[in-house]
């Protein structure tokens, strides 16, 4: 061990995008370099742990192929997006799942998502897709000697000298200040969904909505990352979900649970408060919804889209923000609709269905809707869910200044890092995105510690 280039990678967040990390890192690194993931809250999983719709991967036997994915990510974008992260993402997408997959994680279930033009999404039938993995790959960090976790770990700043990252200086648990130096670190931090404040500076439209984010989304590996050189991009761009549940019992509340994705990947509709559809489930919805009463609308799932959705769906009716009702007169009075308003517009939906198109322009059709069986109906309103924006990174995930350079010893995957989805997010590229460049942070910030290493080495020998 050398003074200068300590045997040691330091991870900041312990969600998909740091897990992803830090196993890579420690698989790379050999046995005698440490990998330190430092966690901020009790327990590890952040974000990741509440992901529901998804993650995407190449679908050849779909029809797919990496350019249609391409272009469906760039679209989203809306311009943004920087097109040498999107092939990264879409070229390593079946390896990603592929590795997934390895670890135990059954990924069977395939979706077509809104902005996607082709079943690409895998989900998960044995439960919420995001819980899936993180439980399967937390278990496996656990039993790794070369990774340590610290949870109840704020890091504070990044200690860093002449032009690289150094380390970090982090408040542990009991209050004291601690320093831990280190050759290279990952920033895993997530984004800034939760933080009032920053989303008041960058984007005040959204500032006023409630969240699907955990209180712990408050981007601070933002400013870690700026100190230390980093350039910031795209803090403007925060995603509005068009979907996430009102509970009848805290209507008010400004933190919600998602209606995930896959709600309309299987078939769900979206109406209004007087039954009537308004726009195509599958195309962007957030601002369609927000013109409706109250910003809100009813999401209703039929009986077979409600089995294609799986056992998940009864978590969501445990918690009362998805009721049953026998036939979609009943589900018509539940919401305070006309029944032949309501039943009018699923017939009509359904005579659509057989024909390929409707009025809004809708040409896939995952499901129809029987009016004489059960149907689940819930309360809906659009929610800060992501923001897009965030530490500019290369394709290997270093962190990039504003010339476009590396700064030294530092990385970036996940939310916390920006320029891959651009104006919009499409959906179950999130999870992708923390695998792939989790994965390549991992690795790359390994590599980085072994030519310092090997550097020093040879100086010693000279």
């Amino acid at each position: 061990m050398t003074a200068q280039h300590p045997r040691r990678i330091v991870v900041v967040g312990s969600g998909l995008a740091g897990t992803a990390a830090a196993l890579a890192a420690a698989e790379s690194a050999g046995p005698d370099v440490e990998v330190v993931v430092l966690e901020k809250e009790a327990r590890a999983g952040g974000n990741s742990m509440k992901a529901s719709s998804g993650i995407n991967a190449l679908t050849p036997d779909q029809g797919d192929a990496a350019e249609a994915f391409r272009e469906d990510t760039l679209r989203s974008g809306g311009g943004l997006s920087a097109p040498e992260l999107v092939d990264t993402l879409v070229g390593d997408s079946q390896e990603a799942v592929g590795w997934l997959e390895s670890q135990g994680i059954e990924l069977s279930g395939r979706v077509q998502l809104g902005g996607h033009t082709r079943k690409r999404t895998r989900t998960s039938t044995r439960g919420p897709v995001g819980f899936s993995i993180m439980r399967a790959l937390l278990e496996r960090q656990a039993g790794d000697s070369r990774v340590r976790v610290v949870t109840g770990a704020k890091v504070e700043s990044l200690l860093h000298q002449d032009g690289r990252v150094e380390g970090v200086a982090y408040v542990a648990d009991d209050g004291s200040q601690q320093r831990l130096e280190a050759s290279a670190v990952v920033l895993a931090t997530g984004g800034f969904g939760a933080s009032g404040e920053l989303l008041r500076k960058y984007a005040p439209q959204a500032a006023e909505l409630p969240t699907t984010n955990g209180a712990w989304a408050q981007g601070e590996g933002l400013a870690l990352a700026q100190a230390a050189g980093a350039s910031l991009l795209h803090l403007d761009r925060v995603q509005v979900h068009p979907t996430g549940f009102v509970d009848p019992a805290d209507p008010a509340s400004g933190t919600k649970f998602l209606a995930p994705e896959k709600l309309r990947g299987v078939g769900g509709i979206l109406v209004s408060p007087e039954g009537r559809r308004f726009v195509d489930e599958l195309t962007t919805r957030d601002k369609a919804i927000l013109q409706q009463p109250h910003r809100q609308a009813f999401l209703l799932l039929g009986s077979d889209a409600a089995q294609q959705f799986g056992p998940a769906l009864g978590f969501y009716v445990s918690k009362s923000l998805f009721t049953r009702h026998d036939s979609l007169a009943a589900a018509a009075e539940h919401m305070g609709a006309a029944p032949e308003v309501l039943v009018a517009e699923v017939e009509a939906y359904n005579a659509a269905a057989a024909e390929g198109r409707d009025a809004h322009g809708k040409t896939v059709f995952p499901t129809t809707i029987d009016p004489q069986a059960a149907v689940h109906v819930a309360r809906i309103t659009p929610v800060v869910h992501y923001t897009m924006g965030g530490v500019a990174i290369s394709r290997e995930a270093q962190a990039l200044d504003a010339s476009g350079v590396p700064v030294p010893g530092l990385f970036a995957a996940g939310e916390v890092a920006g320029g891959l989805h651009g104006a919009n997010r499409l959906g179950g590229n999130s999870l992708l995105e923390c695998v792939v460049f989790g994965r390549r942070a991992g690795r790359n910030a390994a590599a980085f510690v072994r030519d310092l290493l090997r550097e020093a080495a040879g100086s010693y020998a000279s």
